[in-house]
């Protein structure tokens, strides 16, 4: 008997892809081929040249004009916090369709939201009243408890007007 010699198992190795064939398709402005392997064999290209394909297609859908959708017949003025909330729901309700991008209804509730703060600054100055915000329940900001501290020691601290009087007046 001969001594067999030491053999692994060897891996079933498949064929060599044709050269070029495993590469995106995209072509350079030089002529040359992108070097990147193919992400979707469908489409024949890699990840990065796949990406700014959907990224044109979202870029399309951005471009599309809602306003019909979003404001009705009558584009508001936004003078009242109902018409820029009648805007919102209009809004979601897009969002919701998938009629608009989230990127785009960010901007477009960030823009509504600073109109409110712009419509409540209008309105409060013509009530000229201040206007105050009621926090109740567990959470409060800082702000509004530090605010809270400071007027309750001042208030305590400070003596009665009757008590400062008599404080000042030399004692006979």
């Amino acid at each position: 008997m001969e001594p067999l010699h030491n053999e692994t198992p060897s891996t079933p190795k498949s064929a060599p892809a044709p050269r070029g064939a495993a590469r995106c398709r995209r072509r350079t402005r030089a002529n040359g081929r992108c070097r990147l392997p193919v992400q979707d064999p469908a489409t024949g290209l890699c990840f990065k040249h796949a990406g700014l394909g959907t990224t044109a297609a979202n870029s399309d859908a951005d471009r599309a004009d809602l306003s019909p959708d979003l404001f009705g017949e009558v584009v508001p003025a936004f003078r009242s916090a109902e018409e820029i909330n009648a805007t919102l729901a209009h809004l979601v309700v897009l969002v919701a369709q998938g009629r608009i991008s989230s990127r785009r209804a960010a901007v477009i509730t960030y823009a509504l939201s600073l109109i409110l703060r712009g419509v409540l600054v209008i309105d409060k100055k013509a009530a000229d009243i201040p206007l105050q915000q009621e926090w109740s329940g567990p959470w409060r900001p800082a702000c509004v408890i530090h605010a809270e501290a400071a007027r309750n020691s001042s208030a305590a601290s400070s003596p009665s007007s009757n008590d400062g009087a008599n404080a000042s007046r030399p004692m006979s």
